[in-house]
């Protein structure tokens, strides 16, 4: 009886990977206190930092969910994961579903309530069909039908995308097909003619963009202030009090936190309401301004711990496809994360991608603590058990 205790215990030790939830966890908790002095100052501040509590809750549902499953069984279910990944980026088109916030319909409501944003969840299919996918070719994609057969993949997830349209939400797959492509061993002969097809293309689109909006009526191809959005970012001194606002008033608040900032609550930028959305995409702009460079230089460092002991499991992984997995989770978690700071410092254009684990919103909560619960099916299934 103590030899079977004992082995239970034994199992329970080898499925938790300590650093991994100790990182989590911390960024949890710093997450909370950003978006508590963040909506501190908001008209109905303390519901929102209540419903962020609760995306925690209700993102640990899926967490421990995809920890228990044996991710090699959905290896087999990829079918019907692409039918309801599919499903899920067409479902906010859907009349009487779907309703339209910052200018893409990208939420589902019932009865006038919105509920949450089907592509984020999406990411975490993806990334399962894709790790299937990728993995037939056993870490050799030598072969120009086979780079294009899984390069239509990602074409059809982007097209879906574009119907909403939600361009972050588009770049963030092209990034998680990106690393998985990479650790799948495609060529890079085949990367180098991607990017050039992509520069192709969004020079073409915005080439031809005004002249389709013409022919037919309307933004077909980018929306107005997606356009604005790039030209800001080529240009920063372009329509300072209109596109451009929110970047420089981001790098008012990040450069006036000097190295220890303002304090928590003390941001003048934040509680002036000079700061637009500050709990959610311009969380990190809050942290540079009330804590300063000692913590943003805090955040980036769990942030890389995290990447590394995701870069550990993946390692581990006794199989391609736990590492394909564990790949299309970093890569989601890395754009965002470069994507998130480096548009509030005007290094990237401004696509309102939040920061993981850190920014107010329950579908990506939910998403990002699903990803962690992949990492750790991958990582307590390591032993071939």
């Amino acid at each position: 009886m103590r030899r079977v205790e004992k082995t239970l215990r034994q199992q329970a030790r080898d499925s938790v990977n300590g650093p991994l939830m100790l990182l989590v966890i911390s960024l949890l908790a710093y997450g909370s206190v950003m978006v508590s002095s963040a909506t501190a100052g908001m008209t109905g501040g303390p519901g929102l930092f209540r419903r962020h509590l609760v995306g925690i809750a209700i993102g640990l549902v899926p967490m421990v969910i995809a920890w228990a499953i044996d991710y090699k069984k959905l290896k087999h279910w990829t079918g019907p994961l692409l039918i309801l990944f599919a499903f899920l980026l067409i479902s906010p088109r859907i009349p009487g579903l779907g309703t339209t916030a910052k200018g893409a319909t990208s939420w589902l409501q019932v009865f006038g309530v919105r509920l949450f944003q089907p592509s984020e969840p999406a990411k975490l299919v993806f990334i399962v069909v894709m790790a299937a996918l990728i993995a037939e070719y056993e870490g050799r994609i030598d072969k120009p039908r086979d780079a294009l057969r899984l390069l239509g993949y990602l074409g059809m997830a982007i097209a879906l995308i574009l119907l909403q349209p939600d361009l972050g939400t588009g770049l963030v797959f092209v990034a998680i097909s990106f690393t998985m492509l990479l650790v799948g061993g495609m060529k890079g002969r085949y990367f180098a003619v991607l990017a050039l097809v992509a520069v192709i293309g969004i020079a073409g689109i915005l080439g031809i963009d005004a002249t389709l909006d013409r022919a037919f009526g309307r933004d077909v191809a980018l929306k107005d202030y997606q356009k604005n959005r790039l030209l800001v970012f080529v240009d920063p001194g372009r329509d300072p009090a209109g596109a451009g606002y929110n970047l420089a008033q981001s790098k008012i608040a990040i450069g006036s936190g000097g190295i220890s900032g303002s304090g928590l609550g003390s941001g003048t930028q934040s509680n002036l309401h000079f700061l637009p959305e500050r709990h959610t995409d311009f969380i990190f702009a809050v942290l540079g301004e009330e804590l300063g460079f000692t913590g943003a230089i805090l955040l980036l460092g769990l942030f890389l711990a995290l990447l590394i002991a995701s870069l550990g499991i993946a390692a581990s992984s006794r199989d391609l496809y736990g590492a394909l997995v564990v790949a299309g989770v970093m890569g989601m978690w890395l754009f965002q994360i470069l994507e998130n700071i480096g548009m509030t410092v005007g290094m990237m254009p401004i696509t309102g991608i939040p920061l993981p684990f850190m920014s107010f919103g329950s579908s990506a909560m939910v998403t990002n603590l699903g990803g962690v619960g992949l990492l750790l099916s991958v990582w307590s299934r390591r032993y071939g058990t």
